[in-house]
């Protein structure tokens, strides 16, 4: 079965119109997912409190 360029660009285009949707949708989920899990670690960080009884030295 042989395509011509004509039939090959219709194809394309139906399978982007009909798929493209939920790629979008898809990938919109994927980087919510990955700026949650970004958030998370970052407010779950803790800075490492000063040992105690070096307040007033001199850095």
């Amino acid at each position: 079965m042989q395509h011509t360029a004509a039939a090959w660009l219709i194809e394309a285009a139906l399978a982007l119109r009909v798929f493209g949707p939920d790629v979008i949708r898809g990938c919109r989920r994927l980087l919510t997912a990955g700026v949650r899990v970004g958030i998370t670690q970052l407010t779950s960080a803790r800075t490492p409190d000063r040992a105690p009884g070096r307040e007033g030295e001199a850095r």
